[in-house]
């Protein structure tokens, strides 16, 4: 294997979340529905007195289901929809961490999302003449959202906080790109 190639599979690997946690709640739950059903059946086997319900009680609850209110139907069915729709969205959403790949071809180089976060708060706080707690940031997958709180009696110039935030961001090489976005609160702190 050629060492880019390594390095690519490095980074997407810790960049992407595996979907093993997931799926190993769904298998434990349903061993434990499949072992419920077996003891169950056991129990009813060997004519004794059922956990929950006994396999017949079951089966002929499940056959009157369809006589039960619309609304209750209803309402059970979406819950299952729900259920089934999160589950797909799950599985075919790609998860990903918070990192991002820095490019170089010599290395597999990545940057977590809380640093990149870090300096530009110091970058923006800087800029704006503030606190360094007055600048809250959050970053997401291709922005980055930089929320100023400003100080009673002074005024933050929004423009050159946006422009030295727009400037540490061009200056980065990640992948995927950030754009970022400034805005001031319209709450204040008293100086």
């Amino acid at each position: 294997m050629t060492t880019p190639g390594l390095y690519r599979r490095v980074v997407r690997r810790e960049t992407h979340s595996s979907r093993s946690g997931i799926a190993i709640v769904l298998a434990v739950l349903l061993i434990l529905v499949f072992a419920w059903i077996g003891v169950e059946a056991v129990l009813a086997a060997l004519k004794q007195p059922a956990l929950l319900a006994s396999p017949k009680d079951a089966a002929v609850t499940i056959l009157d289901a369809a006589s039960a209110p619309v609304g209750l139907l209803t309402a059970a069915g979406a819950v299952v929809a729900v259920i089934g729709i999160i589950l797909i969205i799950v599985a075919l959403a790609p998860g990903r961490r918070g990192r991002r790949s820095a490019s170089s071809d010599r290395t597999a180089a990545l940057v977590d999302d809380r640093v990149i976060a870090q300096s530009i708060a110091g970058t923006a706080s800087y800029a704006g003449d503030i606190e360094p707690d007055q600048v809250k940031v959050t970053v997401g997958k291709r922005s980055v959202d930089v929320d100023v709180t400003r100080t009673s009696g002074r005024t933050a110039d929004l423009r050159s906080i946006q422009e030295a935030v727009d400037d540490e961001l061009s200056s980065y090489d990640y992948s995927p790109s950030l754009r970022g976005k400034v805005r001031l609160s319209k709450e204040g702190t008293v100086a």
